[in-house]
């Protein structure tokens, strides 16, 4: 959804570079400097936000019947599929927040520092998107007589709802597709902190000039609630609106983190991956995304292992959008519905196969644009706006 960072990912503040030295068949040692980026973990950010924004475009705008007719039912089951990059965005942040937080030592102010950095990278581009489907959807109405990006009319009460990330909670119904998971992750970034700040308290720190908590701390404060989350809240609808629902998700990231830091046991994660393969055999309804969460955490423990996380994917084009990952995803949806509807009406709603899949490529490449620009406007001025947040209070 993740969550907004540094570089437009997000999760959190941009991760340590990892030492060449360490050798492949050893845990990593991360270092303090030089600061640089996890060049993987963005890259997994620009996968899941371009998978997302094509599953959007496939399935919740005018059925592309024309395409369909053109291509196999394979593309289309694929292309379905696509959604599973949320799973992504969940478990990279979870893994970026437990990299955050390693050096943190937490009291009140802090929480409070920290989750008002947070709000300062998040809420400027949101607010902005925000707006934009509201007018989006006057334009469509009134003007355009196109379809309604949203369902429903807007209120004052719904618009409120989603300034403070509430919208779920609040059962109010989205003003956009794919919002939903920033009221989730903003739960996770309380859960995160207050979490972290306990397991600190709970046992005896293996370095007390260090804020780094015990192993039993962190697993006796997060672990009960994760599994939970995995075999109790994950099959409850009522849940779906808490970080309850997703808990498990993060905890497999944080998990990752801690256990290639070596803060946890590398027995700790692999009980987890035992744990998930039984959940998997268990739970069919589930079995895609939390198989696809599963993949994320170990290819980045892979990736992490093999000291390759500043290595793997790290292509120019692929870390640009993972760098925009954030904008993109907010962006994406009001840009294709837009351009999608007005695509439909002008071939009179049966464009032919060509037509469909032209509309298609330029609500693709419209997006990027709008999320290229969001980036460069307001949410990258947002990052540096946090950060200097934290150095002002740190000064």
């Amino acid at each position: 959804m993740s969550s907004v960072n540094q570089g437009g990912n997000p999760t959190g503040e941009a991760p340590g570079v990892i030492s060449p030295s360490v050798s492949s068949s050893s845990p990593i040692t991360p270092i303090s400097a030089p600061v640089s980026r996890f060049a993987f973990v963005d890259g997994l950010r620009g996968i899941a936000a371009l998978s997302i924004l094509i599953f959007h475009l496939w399935w919740y705008e005018p059925k592309p019947w024309p395409t369909l007719e053109s291509y196999p039912a394979i593309v289309d089951a694929a292309f379905m599929k696509l959604r599973g990059g949320v799973q992504i965005l969940l478990v990279v942040s979870g893994f970026v927040i437990a990299y955050t937080l390693r050096k943190t030592w937490f009291t009140g102010p802090e929480v409070v520092s920290f989750i008002g950095r947070r709000l300062a990278r998040l809420i400027p581009a949101y607010w902005v998107v925000l707006f934009a489907v509201i007018l989006l959807d006057l334009v469509c109405r009134h003007l355009l007589t196109l379809p309604s990006p949203m369902d429903g009319h807007l209120t004052a009460t719904r618009i409120v709802a989603h300034m403070a990330f509430l919208q779920d909670v609040a059962d109010v119904g989205a003003l956009s597709a794919g919002i939903w998971t920033l009221c989730i992750e903003m739960q996770f970034y309380v859960v995160a902190v207050l979490g972290w700040g306990l397991a600190q308290r709970l046992f005896r720190r293996p370095d007390q000039n260090l804020p780094q908590p015990s192993p039993w701390g962190l697993l006796i404060v997060f672990g009960p609630l994760a599994l939970a989350s995995l075999f109790h809240w994950r099959t409850m609808e009522s849940t779906s609106p808490w970080i309850t629902h997703f808990l498990w998700m993060f905890f497999l990231g944080m998990c990752t983190w801690w256990t290639l830091d070596r803060t946890v046991p590398r027995l700790v994660l692999l009980g987890l991956i035992v744990i998930a393969i039984v959940e998997l055999y268990l739970d069919a309804e589930w079995r895609y995304e939390n198989s696809m969460a599963l993949l994320t955490a170990l290819a980045i423990y892979s990736a992490g292992r093999l000291n390759a996380l500043h290595l793997w994917l790290n292509w120019g084009p692929l870390q640009y959008l993972g760098r925009i990952s954030y904008s993109l995803y907010l962006i994406h949806f009001p840009v294709c519905h837009l351009i999608v509807s007005a695509g439909w009406k002008t071939y009179g709603n049966s464009p032919t196969q060509v037509q469909s899949q032209v509309i298609h490529l330029v609500a693709i490449v419209a997006s990027l644009v709008a999320g290229h620009l969001l980036y460069i406007l307001v949410e990258a001025p947002s990052a540096r706006w946090a950060a200097r947040l934290k150095r002002a209070e740190s000064s």
